[in-house]
């Protein structure tokens, strides 16, 4: 029999719907110790940062009115006190740490063979209204947003509290708004203040009744015991944060033999591809490395396994055999194949202070290499600002630099042009980044840095000068995208920094993998742990000091240079040989836009700027999702082909094109109404052209009556289909190679920068 439900598993279950950590959590501690199960003890910082920040919440809250307290040493409020708050005796408004635990189960269990564990709710509310007594349950979380499982969490306790309120036989009433109380944006961990998140109950109420009457009943019955555990489990990235996986991880490690590694080792395998994979028969590495591409098209195949088979068959050989193999796509088109000047960045994120732990700049050209790190010991903003200014200065300067360069030359084909590009790891980084500069808009070396951002990677459509003319496609690289694009790699679960770099130095292609040091090493990611950044801030002496953090950045800053050397020098190999060209990514040598000046930064200025920024960010956005294979963009619905050209006609100022397109292509996010389609022949060199995309544009039009649902008929001006451009892309897509494109459509940065430039006209010296 199960040992007890809590309201902390109702929240595990919906933040990872995994069902073997739910069933261990609902067993007695005995009974896991004799299966046995390994659970890591070690008290998480994260925990503790969360019951530290609660605590100083009450506290304060209880300097303002009067709260029910736990007495020192006790960790719930005495039943007595929490019975006599809920009959509406006393004067206290709050109540805090109070146990909502029925006497008989609670209707809303259903048939599960469990039982109720103590549940505390950090607060509880009490109010009257009409002259009847109205509750809220409210939860303190240390943290920067109201999740969803946070909500499911409050949504068990006000379950919890009706039953015993039923028992008490109290005539009062659950409010329909729960309460998260988190850290206030301006805020920071070690604070006591909080902001109030309501949200509304009823939709939390039915999923976790829904969980506890359908799917708990199974999970508990599950049998775990010594040599048998029939629980589902999958491991991936989120699983770092799992106290079993110590447990889990044995079933997916290197020491186990391909036909007996668990096969969510392959990376990027999903829960439900796993389950499909079992339903087969087939649930080890080795056995996925035996099958072909064609598991994707089986019965009950889900989206990810049936657009990702071949990939992950090539993963999956990969791990069996222990080599480095070609992936599913021949190049990309996110990098460069050329960069005089790299510039590497790293950038981590502590996501409760919600402030930069790290920033690390490396700057490599043929002189040599520079290196700069910030690390950030406290959660103080304007020591973040200062990184920023600090980092960004030298970014500025060293392209300031190239920019004189080029312009002295003034001739794009000449050879000593110097081509730059920027290099991060993770997309996260760059994410981190980003939102780093929005906390400091009121910085004004910030604000005159959004400029200088302007000037490094302008949007043509809104650029004045004629001497910018011509795309800078994508500044800068996530260098993991294109591994993943490019290569199948024996790495487990994830294609992190650590696992990339050390599968390619043991295959001998670069000379520098990261080796994490002591305290340093995470499974599945390279970027900071919490706790080692929760450790430095909070000076406790128990993880890493500032300079061994150092030189972790620095160490992940050369691995990923060794990864993009290694891949340019591959790319040109490729060349050498005759093969087709790896990276396709298409850049000029860098120059700066000369429209703004950062010095002279007015408000008017900084608005362009937010505007631009917006602009670019948006058709960045479009661009790297152009930048993927066709396959890729058509199994996310976000492109439709290979299609066959039926039919052509003209009337009035139009050509009229039918085409019938593929049956998977019938629920792509593409229909009649959608802005901004391309017609080409899927080739890069039309959809990652801009300049191009008026040329190609394209309307689609509503079905005929007696269409079949896999014609498509599409609408161009006549101008445009007559073009030359268009007439060559006829001609190489032929009658079978039409594909269908959304690009990137902003009607209004134009008129914002010219009413803003209007404005600035206005303006009397």
């Amino acid at each position: 029999m199960a040992s007890g439900l809590s309201g902390s598993t109702i929240k595990s279950w919906f933040q990872y719907r995994c069902e073997r950590k739910t069933r261990y959590e609902i067993m007695d501690p005995s009974e896991l110790a004799a299966v046995p199960v390994a659970k890591d003890q070690r008290e998480q910082p994260w925990a503790a940062l969360g019951v530290d920040y609660e605590n100083r919440v009450v506290a304060r809250l209880a300097r303002d009115t009067q709260v029910l307290r736990p007495g020192l040493g006790e960790e719930s409020l005495p039943e007595r006190q929490a019975i006599a708050f809920l009959k509406g005796q006393g004067g206290a408004t709050y109540a805090a740490q109070v146990n909502l635990r029925p006497r008989g189960l609670p209707a809303f269990i259903g048939s599960a063979d469990i039982k109720l564990r103590r549940s505390f709710a950090d607060l509880v509310r009490r109010d009257v209204l009409d002259g009847q007594l109205v509750f809220t349950v409210i939860d303190v979380k240390a943290t920067r947003a109201a999740r969803a499982f946070h909500k499911t969490q409050v949504a068990f306790y006000v379950l919890l509290l009706r039953s015993m309120l039923a028992e008490l036989g109290v005539q009062a009433s659950v409010a329909a708004m729960g309460e998260i109380w988190r850290i206030p944006d301006d805020g920071d961990a070690e604070g006591d203040r909080w902001t109030a998140e309501p949200f509304a109950l009823n939709p939390y109420l039915r999923l976790v009744e829904d969980f506890c009457r359908s799917t708990l009943p199974a999970i508990s019955a599950k049998t775990v015991a010594p040599g048998r555990d029939e629980t589902f489990f999958h491991v991936y990235f989120k699983c770092e944060q799992c106290a079993y996986l110590p447990h889990c991880i044995e079933a997916v490690g290197p020491r186990r033999t391909p036909h007996a590694r668990d096969v969510s080792a392959v990376a990027g395998l999903s829960h439900e591809a796993k389950r499909t994979l079992l339903s087969i028969g087939v649930g080890t590495v080795a056995g996925l490395a035996e099958l072909g591409a064609g598991i994707g098209r089986i019965d009950g195949a889900g989206w990810s396994l049936s657009r990702r088979a071949d990939q992950l068959v090539a993963r999956a050989r990969a791990l069996r055999d222990e080599t480095v193999r070609p992936g599913t796509d021949p190049h990309s088109f996110l990098m460069p194949p050329r960069a005089d000047t790299a510039i590497y960045l790293v950038a981590d994120n502590d996501p409760v202070d919600d402030t930069l732990v790290t920033l690390g700049y490396r700057y490599v050209d043929g002189a040599g290499t520079r290196e700069h790190i910030e690390v950030l010991p406290t959660s103080d903003r304007a020591a973040e600002a200062n990184a920023l200014v600090s980092v960004f200065s030298r970014l500025v300067s060293d392209l300031e630099a190239i920019d004189t360069h080029n312009a002295a030359i003034d001739d794009p084909s000449d050879p000593t042009s110097r081509y730059a590009h920027i290099f991060l790891y993770e997309a996260t980084e760059a994410l981190a980044l980003q939102n780093a500069v929005k906390r400091h808009l009121d910085d004004p070396r910030v604000r005159s840095g959004l400029l200088h951002m302007v000037r490094l990677f302008p949007p043509d459509e809104v650029v004045p000068e004629p001497e910018f003319r011509g795309m800078q496609h994508l500044p800068a690289t996530a260098l993991r995208s294109v591994v993943e694009q490019l290569l199948a790699l024996p790495v487990t679960v994830s294609y992190d920094l650590r696992q990339v770099s050390a599968a390619l130095h043991r295959a001998g292609k670069i000379a520098t993998a990261y080796e994490p040091a002591g305290g340093f090493e995470r499974p599945f990611s390279a970027l900071l742990a919490l706790d080692i950044s929760r450790h430095l801030r909070e000076a406790r002496g128990k993880g890493p000091g500032a300079d061994a953090i150092r030189a972790d950045v620095s160490a992940r800053l050369g691995a990923t240079q060794a990864i993009a050397d290694w891949l340019r020098l591959e790319h040109q190999r490729r060349v050498a040989a005759g093969e087709p060209p790896m990276l396709r990514l298409n850049k000029q040598p860098f120059r700066l836009q000369a429209s703004f000046n950062p010095l002279d930064a007015g408000d008017l200025d900084v608005l362009r700027a937010f505007e631009l920024i917006e602009n670019r960010a948006g058709l960045l956005d479009t661009m790297i999702r152009l930048a993927q294979p066709k396959r890729v963009r058509r199994d996310a619905g976000r492109a439709i082909g290979a299609m066959r050209l039926l039919n052509v006609s003209d009337k009035g100022k139009y050509s009229y094109l039918l085409f019938a397109m593929p049956r998977e292509c019938e629920d792509a996010d593409i229909a009649a109404g959608t802005m901004g389609l391309i017609l080409s022949d899927g080739d890069p060199d039309y959809v990652l052209e801009p300049r191009l995309w008026r040329t190609l544009g394209c309307d689609i039009m509503s079905p005929w009556s007696g269409d079949a649902p896999n014609l498509l008929r599409l609408r161009m001006f006549r101008p445009n289909f007559n073009d030359p451009i268009f007439q060559e892309v006829k001609r190489r897509a032929g009658q079978d190679g039409w594909w269908l494109d959304q690009s990137f459509v902003d009607f209004n940065s134009s008129k914002a920068d010219a009413f803003l430039s209007f404005l600035g006209a206005q303006v009397q010296p």
